[in-house]
């Protein structure tokens, strides 16, 4: 038995078998019965046994295996009508399996499909939301899901249908903190295989650089620290009261200095007119504050950190050259902004300030695909972090490069030991060692077999080393030299002396004479060449920006930029190593 509806144009007949829809075609505008025809050819390419000729729509997988279930019917023909076959998300989807992502996060989930209990979001489905965020250059993880509700390609990459609920911003949060950050880089690893297979790293010649990533956070101001300062101080000397082991009046002493220290220590022009009442006032309005939230502020746990460690570490202060010592120590592992509290003020080169993060990448020299990452705070040696980079790489790359070029940040001992350890060739851009003022430098003082030789050419005496290894030279004949004001200056009598490491200086040398070849010449200007990779990122991929607010989740997003930057140049590049096989064989 079955229900009809039948008018002068039209019928609609169900039963228990089928359903049956009758429309005469006066009844639609051209528009309409275009929209269905290819309605009825879609639906006889999924039921039938192929194709239908002729109907010029997207054919793509609709097969979604990472989701617990199938995609509905409305979903799958509305996204074969209105996805083009050309859509950036269409080709990546096709040429990028991200099938081993469930792989590798399934340690990370206790739920199992047969298991009790409501299944998590598929990690395929929020890794592909996150990537979007990337991709397009997304502010921030709520404006995504936000998109995410309007936007049909995105709802088909992440594999959502038309209707479905979308994920929280908070389920993102979620996922980016059970994850953690080394399971990113290992889906950056797999991403770079994926690049290895179609020949786009050739692993010869390599670039490494810094670029500054600006913190979500608002920086205190100098008033501010030097509270805060004065608050971690009192809560070091309540730490020794309670310890019963320090003298009284000396603690008495040290609490009526700790406003004048905790301004000294911040040293800002901008508190050189700062009474100490004024900041007495506000720290005493701080405790208040800080005793009548029940869950503390933000910053309580980095202070109370800092504390307990400057009791273990350090010697207790017992005058104001100790405590001012103390207050510079704290002052430095405190937090430094409202939002992120790992964030650092840091010189990013000779002329650009940042308040955040340093990221680093490793850019191999074929078509620019990133290889590895590192995040550091801004105030960080970028020399020190150059090892850990390139072991990064050597790690996601197999192989042995042959150079890496850099610039004249990484111009020391660390960074040759690592090149050197690494079998690899380094172009260093040379970095100026100044001398006294008006007076040659550092670079003037040359080698010849073991030798320090003066400007004039002349050997310098040996002296004995210090105890940190370094020696110091004296020249000889100083008094009678041609180059004598040059070297030595005006109004003195005494020789010229320079004191420096033997190996380091000699190493620094030979790599300024070498700059000087036509071959470190291209080297360094290939270099800065690929300097646009750095601003790509920070135009279009969040390179520049912190969207989080800690260490760790900031090196998950520099994680997510180089892969989507990676992702973007695949598909621009294509396969070239199945293009060379092609040619070969022509």
């Amino acid at each position: 038995m079955g229900v009809y509806a039948i008018n002068d144009t039209s019928e609609i007949h169900i039963d228990d078998q089928y359903l049956t829809i009758r429309i005469t075609r006066r009844a639609c505008a051209s528009w309409i019965w275009e929209l269905i025809t290819k309605l009825v050819h879609t639906a006889s390419e999924r039921l039938g046994d192929g194709p239908a000729e002729g109907i010029g729509i997207m054919h793509v997988p609709l097969t979604r295996p990472w989701r617990y279930r199938a995609l509905d019917w409305l979903s799958q023909i509305v996204y074969l009508l209105l996805i083009p076959a050309d859509h950036f998300l269409a080709r990546l989807d096709r040429e990028a399996d991200f099938s081993f992502i469930d792989e590798l996060c399934a340690p990370s989930y206790k739920w199992r499909p047969g298991k009790r209990g409501r299944p998590p979001w598929p990690a395929q489905l929020m890794f592909r939301l996150l990537l979007l965020m990337f991709l397009y250059g997304v502010p921030c993880e709520t404006m995504l899901v936000a998109d995410l509700q309007i936007n049909i390609a995105w709802r088909w990459f992440v594999g959502l249908g038309l209707l479905e609920k979308v994920p929280d911003h908070s389920t993102l949060y979620d996922f980016r903190k059970r994850l953690g950050p080394q399971v990113f880089v290992q889906i950056l690893a797999r991403i770079l295989l994926l690049c290895l297979e179609r020949g786009l790293i050739c692993n010869v010649n390599l670039y490494f650089d810094f670029t500054a990533v600006h913190a979500s956070a608002v920086p205190f101001k100098p008033y501010q620290r030097a509270v805060l300062l004065a608050l971690a101080i009192n809560r070091y000397l309540d730490q020794l009261e309670a310890g019963h082991t320090f003298d009284q009046p000396l603690l008495e002493a040290l609490r009526s200095l700790v406003i004048e220290v905790a301004l000294e220590a911040v040293d800002s022009k901008s508190l050189k007119s700062v009474s100490p009442k004024r900041l007495e006032k506000s720290l005493a309005r701080l405790e208040q504050k800080v005793a009548s939230m029940p869950q503390g502020p933000h910053w309580q746990e980095p202070v109370e950190r800092a504390v307990k460690e400057a009791i273990t570490t350090e010697t207790p202060p017992n005058d104001r050259k100790g405590l001012l010592k103390l207050a510079r120590r704290l002052l430095a592992v405190l937090p430094q902004a409202c939002g992120d509290l790992h964030a650092r003020l840091g010189k990013v080169n000779n002329w650009e300030f940042c308040f955040g993060y340093l990221a680093g990448y490793v850019v191999d020299g074929l078509f620019g695909i990133i290889t590895a990452v590192i995040l550091a705070t801004a105030n960080a040696w970028q020399a020190a972090l150059f090892p850990s980079a390139l072991e990064q790489h050597r790690t996601h790359v197999p192989g042995q490069a042959e150079s890496m070029t850099i610039d004249s940040a990484f111009d020391f001992p660390c960074v040759y030991q690592a090149l050197d350890e690494a079998e690899l060739k380094g172009y260093i851009a040379p970095r100026d060692h100044r001398g006294p003022k008006g007076c040659f430098g550092p670079e003037r003082f040359t080698w010849k077999d073991g030798q320090l030789f003066c400007p004039n050419e002349k050997p310098m005496t040996e002296g004995k080393p210090h105890g940190d290894g370094k020696v110091t030279y004296e020249g000889a004949g100083c008094a009678t030299c041609d180059l004598r004001e040059q070297c030595v200056g005006q109004g003195t009598q005494q020789p010229r002396t320079i004191t420096v490491y033997p190996t380091q200086h000699q190493r620094w040398q030979e790599n300024r004479i070498a700059n000087r070849s036509e071959e470190y010449r291209q080297a360094q200007k290939q270099r800065m060449a690929w300097e646009n990779v750095f601003g790509h990122g920070n135009t279009y991929h969040h390179g520049d920006k912190a969207p989080y607010r800690s260490k760790p989740m900031n090196f998950i997003a520099q994680v997510m930029t180089v892969i989507a930057i990676d992702l973007e140049k695949m598909m621009r590049y294509g396969n070239q190593a199945a293009a060379v096989q092609q040619a070969a064989a022509v």
